[in-house]
């Protein structure tokens, strides 16, 4: 297979087994002719790890975030993104074999599991001594396939549940594996990995996209915090015990950034508390996924002239308020889940109108309210719509087709009467839209889609052993431990809704992995650990109340690449049974 125009940066070979390596371009590089020192074997580790920015875009969105109750992709009263309904099925866990998304997850999970097994057989065959490469060095190289393959299982097991295990790129195809095997096979990664990487040396070292010890432990972590989804075996003992020694030191030295923006900010690759980051090199696809969050004319509020085409007005955030304004939670306070926007308290730094402030420095994490600011008269976003066609656009909290109201020449009555739903429902600035990765203004154009995406952080840890100690019964323990990311949310540190041991139940436990962690690719995850993805109600979703449905349907095309690999219980056609499982 011939590789055109490759671009390694100097921050995704960077410092590993004291490499020194600028930048380089390679072009028409066959993988047998590859390698001619430690830092061929760096590019045959980029390739697998830059398939990772395609893999994050799917994650993010499409599955953990779109199927669980934050981020929908409403059609717009214009028609606009129903796109066969795909998102509908996402968002009414209809997924069948023959969904786009179906094959897009697993082609992903599948595609990255074989990157890194034809990778770590290629390092194995490597002559390290004719390369003149430090023979100590090989393990090392290994570990870092092995920790991004237990990514890629752990990410498949959360969707599909057992997977093939390859043990070489020359074996002969498998069936799916147990559940049970599958988690070993991944805790044997995992821990190999430990053994062999490189400890970080510092909090101020270059985060250059490979693993350190510490993230391959938080990826253990995970293991364990899913253990009872995955296997039906608890391990918070395990999972507390992992994530005290990662904030002990014990796998390298990370800190809690002082800032909430640092991990997400433009110089994000020296942040104390990123564990590990996806490196945007070229396409940028994942921030360039979170541009179809922006209304068509963000650029104008921005403040960008050049380099910039719109936003695609295409994600929201799931509403928090009805048609007429009112507070789902207060309106349907049986309903505990969704409402994202409306779970920061009023006070959270985070929960206000973006703006670039310059010199890389911005404020609020959210476009909510009008897009106008008043800093500059000419930063006005204006919309589209017929509805807003050339107003100053407001991002409201609902979605709710105002245009078919009689005020506004459609046949409507009253604001009570407005459907708020998937279908046709939502006018071009309703639903609350998420920036967790700044937007530039014209004068530091050049930073635009530079920043790493983290998928691995030090916070994580935290809530982590929180949750941990509240299943064992220390809700104060676990409050403590959150209390010390959320102060930094809040000016001078004053938390007006602290975790207390009081109002600590599994309710508040989800609102604060949401809070944290909303964006980065864990919501559907967390969700089913808790037994509420296919059980409880949230935003124009009723619950499916068929655990069947926590894993989603292998692709249909997949069965001819592999004869051998059954169907998930539910979906039809040659299932796995019990003992499979």
């Amino acid at each position: 297979m011939k590789i055109k125009n490759i671009l390694m940066s100097a921050a995704l070979l960077g410092s590993l087994a004291s490499c020194d390596m600028n930048e380089v371009y390679y072009s028409d590089v066959l993988p047998d002719n590859l390698v001619h020192n430690e830092q061929g074997v760096f590019m045959l580790l980029g390739r697998a790890f830059n398939y990772m920015e395609t893999t994050r875009a799917y994650i993010v969105y499409e599955a953990n975030e779109q199927m669980a109750d934050v981020f929908i992709c409403p059609t717009r009263v214009t028609g606009a993104w129903f796109e066969g309904g795909i998102h509908y099925n996402a968002h009414y866990h209809t997924i069948t074999p023959d969904h786009q998304y179906s094959l897009n997850w697993w082609d992903n999970v599948t595609t990255g599991i074989a990157n890194c097994v034809n990778c770590i057989d290629q390092i194995k065959a490597l002559d390290y001594k004719a390369l003149g490469i430090d023979e100590s060095h090989r393990p090392m190289h290994i570990a870092q396939a092995e920790a991004l393959m237990a990514y890629y299982y752990l990410r498949g097991m959360d969707w599909f549940g057992g997977l093939p295990i390859y043990e070489s790129q020359n074996d002969p195809l498998q069936p799916r594996a147990t559940m049970k095997a599958t988690f070993e096979k991944t805790e044997s990664l995992i821990k190999s990995a430990i053994a062999n990487l490189e400890t970080r040396k510092t909090v101020d070292q270059f985060m250059d996209g490979y693993f350190r010890k510490g993230a391959a432990a938080m990826l253990l972590a995970q293991l364990y915090l899913n253990a009872e989804t995955y296997i039906g075996v608890p391990m918070y003992n395990e999972a507390a015990k992992v994530c005290e020694d990662i904030i002990n030191g014990v796998y390298g030295p990370y800190e809690l950034d002082a800032e909430w923006q640092t991990p997400f900010g433009f110089d994000n690759h020296l942040s104390h508390e990123n564990m590990w980051s996806v490196v945007l090199d070229g396409i940028h696809l994942l921030n360039n996924r979170y541009t179809n969050f922006f209304p068509s004319k963000i650029a104008n509020y921005f403040g960008i002239k050049t380099g910039y085409g719109g936003g695609a007005n295409q994600w929201c955030l799931a509403p928090s308020r009805n048609p007429e304004g009112k507070l789902y939670k207060e309106v349907n306070p049986e309903i505990k889940l969704g409402s994202p926007y409306e779970k920061f308290d009023d006070g959270d730094l985070r929960k206000q109108l973006y703006h670039y402030n310059g010199n890389r420095k911005y404020e609020g994490m959210f476009l909510v309210g009008e897009l106008s600011d008043p800093r500059y008269p000419d930063r006005v976003c204006v919309g589209t719509f017929p509805l807003t066609m050339g107003k100053p656009l407001v991002i409201n909290d609902w979605i709710a087709p105002y245009s078919k109201l009689v005020e506004n020449g459609g046949t409507i009555a009253t604001k009570a009467e407005l459907p708020s739903t998937m279908e046709n429902c939502a006018e071009e600035g309703d639903g609350v839209r998420i920036i967790k990765y700044a937007v530039p203004d014209e004068s530091d154009n050049g930073l635009y889609m530079t920043q790493d995406h983290p998928v691995l952080r030090l916070a994580e840890a935290y809530y982590t052993l929180a949750e941990c100690k509240m299943r064992l019964g220390d809700k104060k323990g676990a409050a403590e431990l959150i209390n010390t990311v959320r102060k930094r949310n809040f000016e001078n540190g004053n938390d007006p809704n602290p975790v207390t041991e009081a109002n600590l139940d599994k309710w508040r436990m989800l609102d604060e992995w949401l809070i944290e962690f909303l964006g980065e690719g864990r919501r559907r995850i967390d969700l089913v650990r808790w037994g509420v993805y296919h059980t409880e109600k949230w935003w124009d979703h009723e619950p499916t109340n068929d655990a069947n449905m926590i894993r989603l349907p292998i692709p249909t095309s997949a069965f001819g690449a592999n004869a051998l690999l059954k169907q998930n219980p539910g979906y039809g056609g040659n299932e796995l049974t019990p003992e499979e499982m």
